[in-house]
């Protein structure tokens, strides 16, 4: 599957004035790695960094951005949500 921005690059997927993303991971993979939801497993800080880059272009649109994290994706999905807040607080604009 392609990497975010290259769907961006490509063609525009938002078709209307809101989004959301779902961050939902490797239900398989990550369970071989652990089976307490509790914290952080997997680093996902550089896929977020691309996340960054496309939810700051569709905020600058005004398109409002609804987030979801699955503990799948990275092991605890509240701290993946807290990780793309401070990210998305850090960015530079």
């Amino acid at each position: 599957m392609p990497r975010i921005a290259e769907w961006f690059e490509r063609f525009d997927p938002i078709t209307a004035d809101f989004t959301y993303i779902r961050w939902l991971g490797d239900r398989k993979g990550i369970a071989r790695l652990t089976k307490i939801w509790d914290k952080t497993i997997l680093d996902c800080r550089e896929p977020l960094q691309e996340w960054l880059k496309v939810c700051d272009q569709a905020v600058r649109r005004g398109v409002q951005v609804f987030a979801f994290a699955n503990n799948h994706y990275a092991g605890h999905g509240p701290a993946t949500v807290r990780l793309f807040e401070e990210l998305w607080q850090a960015r530079s604009c």
